[in-house]
């Protein structure tokens, strides 16, 4: 019995061994294969990139091809077109000189007349004109007045929005819209006749001119509201003391009268006064008595009295 355990069990190693043989051999074929199969990856990744790098070389010179092929034809059709226009180019000067001078009339036949005789063609005409009649060397004028443009008395807010609307667009014709924007609330803002609005207009910030008319009509809104209440109670407050005057009326009347009186008196007393004064008693010089003057005093030696008498 022993014996045949011990071989069953020498089998039973023998049986693992082989397995762990067998296990081993299977990861050696599998790594194998790992291997293969990546390096036949690798095979096929450089043979698609070799066959991209020849397909863009190739789109690369086709595009090359086209694009001289384009710029040929546009160079053909650029010199036609140059062609064309230098013959209508002349078919128009040739009108232009022909019918130039019968169409021009007042004014602007005088601007003709200054051109001088040794180039008369249509490009000085017409520069000439614009520099007469046209508004593109005017700019700095209307940035000049959009400065100094205000808000003029009984000139309703929407009135003065539309002006400066108009001188902003004058004045800054190529200018994007986002600056003729900033150009219209600045200016709008600055030329406003109540500083009180103009404040609150700006402390708003607003970023189109829309906005701040609008916030500037409600402002003016409210203070024509505060204002007619306001003189409502002044009314109120006239009317009180128009009838607080008018019950005063009568002690008035009274006491000018009074004070009428009392001056009278006193014209009358200063008037006795002065009779008074005037009827002063003589007074002699030599003795000082009242009654006589001085050639009549009893005082004096009787030979002076005598001769006096004579």
């Amino acid at each position: 019995m022993k014996r045949g355990q011990e071989e069953i069990k020498k089998d039973m190693k023998k049986s693992q061994q082989s397995q762990e043989e067998i296990k081993e051999d299977m990861k050696r074929g599998q790594e194998e294969m790992k291997q293969k199969l990546e390096e036949k990856l690798q095979e096929m990744k450089t043979t698609i990139e070799d066959s991209n790098t020849k397909l863009e070389n190739k789109l690369k010179e086709f595009e090359e091809v086209v694009e001289e092929e384009i710029n040929q034809v546009k160079e053909e059709v650029k010199a036609v077109e140059g062609e064309l226009s230098e013959t209508k180019e002349d078919k128009k000067e040739i009108n232009n000189r022909r019918y130039g001078n019968k169409t021009l009339r007042g004014e602007a036949l005088e601007v003709l007349r200054t051109i001088p005789e040794a180039s008369p063609n249509y490009a000085t005409l017409t520069s000439a004109l614009e520099r007469r009649y046209g508004d593109a060397h005017l700019q700095h004028v209307y940035q000049a007045q959009l400065r100094s443009r205000r808000q003029r008395f009984e000139e309703i807010l929407q009135q003065y929005e539309a002006d400066i609307s108009r001188m902003v667009n004058l004045a800054y014709p190529t200018a994007p819209a986002e600056v003729i924007e900033q150009l219209l609330v600045s200016s709008f803002i600055e030329g406003l006749r109540d500083p009180e609005i103009g404040q609150l207009v700006r402390l708003a910030r607003h970023k189109t001119i829309s906005e701040a008319l609008a916030q500037a009509l409600e402002i003016e809104a409210a203070k024509q509201a505060s204002r007619v209440t306001s003189k409502v109670r002044q009314i109120k407050t006239y009317q009180y003391q128009d009838r607080e005057r008018k019950m005063q009326k009568p002690n008035k009347n009274l006491i000018d009268s009074i004070k009428d009186v009392l001056e009278k008196f006193n014209d009358g007393q200063n008037s006795e006064d002065s009779s008074t004064t005037r009827r002063r008693p003589i007074r002699c010089w030599t003795c000082g008595v009242e009654g006589h003057v001085k050639s009549r005093c009893p005082q004096l030696p009787t030979e002076q009295n005598q001769g006096n008498a004579n």
